[in-house]
């Protein structure tokens, strides 16, 4: 091992940081260990226009191909030093589960150049982490960020999850004791937040100037193990929850929770938000301070007696007047046009369902944010768009005269690009065809 290496707290922008998989990889993190064949989840009302509650006879099975988005606001911490990183997309996936535990493997790289990338370059960056059913039935310690010599299992506690015991007791009483895990430098969050702090505006690239690296070279040490202790208390009823539910705004049920923990001389203010399902209690969000996640995206397998099940709301898209869909489970890392294996499902039924219609041409479109220039994100568009063009073709071999690619860049977003739910709805792929209006 060359290094160790952890997400730690950190507030900042760097635009096109990214985390992403080498071609063959799994993509897999800690996320998706909170998920366990649930039932039914409640509907919720609506959080905004648009939003649709979950129904009641929709489940978010544990499955392989079950995948996530989420948006980190959080810092990266190696053992050489520390970067401060914004808007960086991270996609979870379920690579294997069974009665007794969950197994999660991942890969952690970044855009060769940037901050990021020069720090974990050197330090092994496949991992693989296990949590035990027993522990997502009752245990009140949960790791929210962790390093690259963590031990693969940890009884006792979960991964960006809680428990179906914890869930109880705040139904209860509205109060639990609870232990969060977090990775961090021997000086705490208050150092990497207070440099994080000097970073000087946002912009589309993530290099970072020589005055502020300079400041970073007071965080070399290792991220050590914390555990901080205390209450968590609820915060209301359950609070409506906006997620990208298969490509629709969605709503979930979420138990808000926030308390004051304890390391040492050391407190936190959390705050979290965990899915309102005991079998099922994934944390859709947690802040601290001025750093936090989100889920912002879930895309589900289609079932296995019936995938043409996930192609449906495609192919009802380019049969209609619109003649246009949103092509869901295609997933890529920040600032990069690389097609990560997660989404090789999803484009496989695709291109079954493109055999279906030999006279459709089509064009695959990309579409991003609005982060960085409008130059940048109309070539990452459209880099992104021929990235998937070739993968069918190349890999479930689509003709080629049958698909073209273009990059929209910023130019037609979907959503609001002034929060983390629209940005990350904005950062899409859709497929038009040529039709009569």
């Amino acid at each position: 091992m060359h290094g160790r290496l952890g997400w730690v707290f950190g507030r900042g922008v760097l635009g096109t940081c990214a985390v992403e998989t080498l071609p063959g990889s799994l993509v897999a993190l800690t996320l998706a260990a909170a998920l366990v064949l649930a039932p039914a989840l409640p509907a919720l009302a609506a959080s905004r226009t648009g939003d649709q509650p979950l129904p009641a006879a929709n489940l978010v099975p544990l499955a392989q191909g079950l995948a996530f988005t989420v948006t980190s606001h959080v810092g990266l911490v190696t053992n050489r030093g520390s970067v401060p990183v914004a808007d960086t997309e991270i996609v979870y996936s379920v690579a294997a589960a069974d009665a007794r535990r969950v197994t999660l493997h991942f890969l952690l790289s970044a855009a060769s150049g940037t901050a990021a990338g020069k720090l974990i370059e050197p330090a092994p960056t496949s991992f693989t982490r296990i949590v035990r059913r027993e522990d997502l039935q009752s245990a009140a310690r949960e790791k929210v960020l962790f390093g690259s010599d963590d031990p693969e299992l940890l009884p006792g506690q979960t991964f960006a999850g809680t428990s179906a015991a914890v869930l109880a007791s705040l139904a209860g009483s509205g109060k639990v004791a609870f232990v969060l895990g977090i990775n961090e430098p021997e000086q705490g969050l208050a150092g990497l937040s207070g440099v994080a702090d000097a970073l000087p505006g946002a912009g589309s690239g993530s290099n970072i100037s020589p005055v502020f690296a300079s400041g970073l070279q007071m965080l070399l040490a290792s991220p050590a193990r914390h555990y901080y202790r205390g209450v968590l208390t609820r915060v209301g009823p359950d609070e409506p929850f906006s997620v990208l539910l298969d490509g629709r705004r969605t709503t979930l049920p979420a138990v808000h929770v926030h308390g004051e923990l304890k390391f040492a001389d050391r407190t936190i203010t959390p705050e979290l938000w965990w899915l309102d399902e005991p079998g099922n209690p994934l944390t859709l969000k947690w802040v601290i301070g001025g750093s936090y996640e989100i889920v912002t995206r879930i895309d589900r397998p289609p079932p296995a007696q019936g995938a043409a099940a996930g192609t449906a709301p495609v192919a009802a898209g380019l049969a209609g007047r619109a003649c246009r869909a949103e092509l869901t489970g295609v997933y890529f890392t920040t600032g990069s046009a690389q097609v990560l294996d997660v989404s090789l499902p999803a484009l496989q039924r695709f291109a079954a369902l493109l055999a279906q219609h030999p006279d459709w041409e089509l064009t695959i479109e990309g579409h991003t944010d609005n982060i960085g220039s409008a130059e940048y994100n109309l070539a990452l568009s459209t880099r992104r768009a021929e990235a998937v063009r070739q993968v069918l073709v190349g890999h479930f071999g689509v003709p080629p005269a049958k698909l073209k690619a273009k990059g929209y860049g910023l130019t037609r977003p979907v959503e609001s690009n002034s929060t983390d739910e629209g940005r990350a709805h904005n950062r899409r792929v859709e497929v038009s065809r040529r039709c009569s209006t």
